[in-house]
């Protein structure tokens, strides 16, 4: 379950990221995989972790974006 508890910093939890990182990916169009990786950290800080990666499984398993291999970047699934 990913519901939060008292000890959770709402900031780097997984929906948080994931809606963040679905917000940018929509504003650009198409995102590289270290432009992304380089605004969550400006945007959350460095201390986000495993997270990064846990938020992008979670978009792709719900089907909200695609990655496309040869350019390295992500776009919307819609």
């Amino acid at each position: 379950m990913l519901s939060p508890d008292k000890h959770t910093i709402i900031r780097f939890s997984v929906l948080y990221l994931a809606g963040l990182m679905l917000k940018e990916i929509r504003r650009n169009g198409i995102i590289k995989y270290d432009e992304l990786k380089s605004f969550v950290d400006y945007s959350v800080g460095r201390s986000v972790g495993d997270n990064f990666e846990y938020a992008l499984s979670f978009l792709f398993l719900l089907d909200k974006i695609k990655y496309e291999q040869g350019l390295d970047s992500f776009i919307t699934n819609q």
